[in-house]
């Protein structure tokens, strides 16, 4: 299993976080409110902060997927999100992009209707990845993501899937056992007193269930 981490605040304060929790990270997520601020420029400040590290634009492209990705691709991005409710020329559109620049392509789940079925159709477009992902807005009403990604998990099988949602040092153990292939968390680092302290308990969990 792999850890993300979700990176939404402003670029400086972003690369202080990534400075000290970079060892026991494998992702480092730009947020979208990441690049609303900075755009593509923090992507690039990043690459060149971090050459190894695995780096996700959350663009959530909803259209003109070939180009918007390839945008976040040519700026040092491994991983790109399309929403999985946008259409299905958009979807293609951004696998083709990543696959020109062999990288990959992350599909969001968030307020899909069906996530198994249209989950099915996103992995047959070429989507890499699958994210089961509550939105803050939802969070704040008490909603998890574990309900979908336990019934994903039991009706697709080992298909990649990430999570995302609120998910801290008192979730991940039951997030992790259901085997997300990559986990989600940005607030419980970013936000903490010590952004280090709980990237490293958060990254022990994972190894030590």
């Amino acid at each position: 299993m792999k850890l993300q981490v979700a990176l939404d605040g402003n670029l400086n304060d972003t690369l202080a976080i990534l400075r000290v929790v970079e060892p026991y990270v494998d992702i480092a997520e730009i947020g979208t409110p990441l690049v609303y601020r900075e755009g593509m420029h923090a992507a690039r400040r990043i690459r060149e902060t971090f050459p190894h590290i695995t780096l996700l634009a959350d663009l959530k492209i909803m259209d003109a997927g070939e180009e918007e990705a390839a945008i976040a691709f040519a700026a040092g991005c491994d991983i790109v999100t399309v929403l999985g409710v946008a259409q299905d020329a958009t979807v293609r559109g951004a696998v083709k992009s990543a696959r020109s620049a062999g990288k990959q392509i992350l599909a969001d789940l968030i307020q899909v209707a069906d996530p198994v079925a249209r989950g099915c159709e996103l992995l047959a477009m070429g989507c890499n990845y699958l994210c089961v992902h509550t939105g803050y807005d939802a969070q704040q009403g008490g909603s998890s993501p574990l309900e979908s990604l336990a019934r994903l998990r039991r009706e697709l099988g080992a298909v990649s899937l990430a999570v995302a949602g609120g998910i801290n040092s008192d979730t991940i153990g039951t997030v992790a056992a259901l085997q997300p292939e990559i986990i989600v968390v940005g607030g419980a680092i970013t936000r903490a007193a010590d952004p280090a302290v709980v990237a490293r308990e958060l990254r022990e969990r994972l190894l030590n269930p």
